[in-house]
């Protein structure tokens, strides 16, 4: 028999380096990483008790939430009250105990046979908590305590509509391309800060890219055209206007003196 799939928030959660340390170590952050979720989870009011135990993975976990379970106080109130207890275990923890967390959101129909859990939106959750941007804004962020990635569902269905609890000014776009999955997009957010320090600004052109430097973003321009990709040989071609930064294109209406100038010396 076919095993049903139900609905779930999908929470992953990985402990950076976990790997480097020793096997008493591994032991014993592996049971202060499940007392400060679980204390977050009880504070938050966020039911982690209705569905399925969380699966453990060894560095970390994923956890299937029942689908009645508040997105916004997940992504707002949890993931900030996670960040205060890894604080909080920072300010008492050698370098050797120390706990950072990648964190993954994501959503959906996940089905349990008898040997576990299976499903394309569990895998997209797991493959999420390990892109290179996650990864590369832990690492930058010295201060913060975890660092989130979201799916770029659960972005539109809850980041982006700007609960003030949910702080969405703070994540920033990066590319998701992990496995199977290849040209997605993923939310990246890092408590504390007003952006994700080691991801690129998807906004900001890139330096090294001539045609982006100099049209932010634009494409470059074939030979013998202008801005706009007209033909440069018209009757304004090689034209150069008194007002910096002026723009023509379409229909305009101009008041005011004009000036005109042809070639670099030529005639008004």
């Amino acid at each position: 028999m076919r095993p049903k799939a139900q609905h779930y928030s999908i929470l992953v959660v990985d402990i950076e380096k976990f790997g480097r340390r020793a096997n008493p170590v591994q032991l014993w952050l592996r049971e202060r990483l499940y007392a400060l979720v679980e204390s977050a989870f009880e504070e938050s009011g966020i039911d982690h008790h209705s569905g399925p135990q969380p699966s453990d993975r060894g560095d970390g976990f994923f956890w299937l939430l029942p689908g009645t379970v508040d997105k916004t106080d997940l992504t707002g109130r949890y993931v900030e009250l996670l960040h205060q207890r890894l604080r909080e275990h920072a300010r008492t923890s050698s370098e050797e105990g120390a706990m950072r967390l990648r964190v993954a959101l994501h959503h959906g129909d996940v089905a349990r046979d008898e040997r576990g859990w299976v499903g394309e939106e569990l895998n997209t959750a797991c493959r999420l908590a390990d892109i290179a941007p996650l990864r590369a804004a832990l690492t930058a962020a010295q201060r913060a305590g975890l660092a989130l990635a979201v799916s770029a569902d659960w972005y539109r269905q809850v980041v982006r509509h700007d609960d003030p609890s949910v702080a969405c000014e703070t994540f920033r776009r990066a590319p998701f391309d992990a496995k199977e999955i290849q040209g997605a997009h993923a939310w990246i957010r890092v408590p504390g800060y007003d952006a994700p320090p080691g991801v690129p600004d998807p906004g900001v052109p890139d330096p090294g890219d001539a045609a982006s430097a100099a049209s932010a973003g634009a494409p470059e321009r074939p030979a013998g055209t202008d801005r706009a990709g007209e033909d440069a040989s018209g009757p304004f071609a090689g034209a150069h206007f008194d007002r910096v930064g002026q723009v023509f294109g379409g229909d305009q209406v101009v008041y005011g003196p004009q000036t005109f100038r042809f070639g670099e010396g030529g005639d008004s």
